[in-house]
């Protein structure tokens, strides 16, 4: 019963807002002149330019990440093979 009440609202909210996003345009060009539907283009041309480059931002830092991590694990493993032979030799 839950899942049913939760899909139903999901889909609800989901055609409302489907709703809002279409007509909003069509809105915008019959009540704005020509030089604001100009500058609401250009505004929309930053704004996804904004989110293009802090896409490429995460993706940079997050392969920043998962360098440093394989770089920790690898002088990890060198560390533990030299206390390794370290400890054999002098076991010997």
């Amino acid at each position: 019963m839950k899942k049913f009440v939760k899909a139903t609202l999901m889909s609800a909210l989901s055609l409302i807002i489907g709703f809002l996003a279409i007509s909003l345009p069509f809105n915008l060009f019959s009540t704005l002149s020509s030089v604001m539907i100009q500058r609401v283009f250009l505004g929309e041309l930053v704004i996804y330019f904004v989110i293009a480059m802090l896409f490429l931002v995460f993706q940079q830092k997050k392969k920043e990440r998962l360098i440093k991590s394989e770089q920790r694990h690898t002088a990890r493993r060198e560390k533990i093979a030299r206390v390794q032979t370290e400890w054999y030799d002098l076991a010997a």
